[in-house]
């Protein structure tokens, strides 16, 4: 029965036992960590829910047709599996779902350990950011097309035209002295 529930829980991500609780899974996204500069990968974990969605026709039909059971045959095998772990739960016993996780009973609740961490099979990866000098590229400039080289020629031709407005301010505020000491001195 657990090859049949394991490959139910692969292909539809939940799984839902009468009585014990639903299990699906839950997919964080991929994190950057910027001070150890590594990207660690999006992580599927399996979680767990006490309470029960009742998928069950859907699941004793998908038994059924892995089995090669009756669907009524498939529903009482199902049945018999469940109260199995119930009565295994109660006795105090650590029930292995597998490729899910381990399931025991701890002051009347069920209590759910993941299984594998499939974090351990993709570990981060460095992202360092890479800067070439030098290095030619295309880039779009409105509706041209330029090369790196060109566009720093370009600007640097507009930075050195920018360095002389101060001369233009100099002579804007020494006009203005110039207007402000004659209406005092004309008084």
């Amino acid at each position: 029965m657990d090859q049949y529930l394991l490959k139910y829980f692969s292909i539809n991500r939940s799984l839902a036992l009468p009585g014990i609780g639903f299990f699906y899974t839950e997919t964080k996204p991929a994190v950057l960590d910027f001070v150890n500069k590594t990207l660690q990968a999006p992580v599927t974990e399996v979680v767990y829910s006490n309470e029960t969605n009742d998928d069950g026709e859907k699941l004793c039909g998908f038994i059924s047709k892995e089995s090669g059971l009756s669907t009524t045959d498939a529903v009482g095998r199902f049945n018999q599996y469940v109260q199995q772990i119930k009565q295994q739960l109660e006795t105090g016993a650590v029930i292995e779902l597998q490729g899910i996780g381990t399931l025991s009973k701890k002051e009347g609740n069920y209590s759910f350990t993941p299984g594998l961490n499939i974090q351990n099979f993709f570990p981060g990866i460095i992202a360092e950011r890479v800067i070439r000098q030098n290095a030619e590229h295309n880039v779009r400039v409105g509706e041209d097309n330029k090369t790196s080289t060109e566009m720093h020629v370009s600007l640097a031709r507009q930075e050195v035209k920018k360095e002389r407005w101060w001369i233009a301010a100099l002579v804007l505020g020494a006009i203005g002295i110039a207007v402000i000491a004659y209406y005092y001195l004309t008084l």
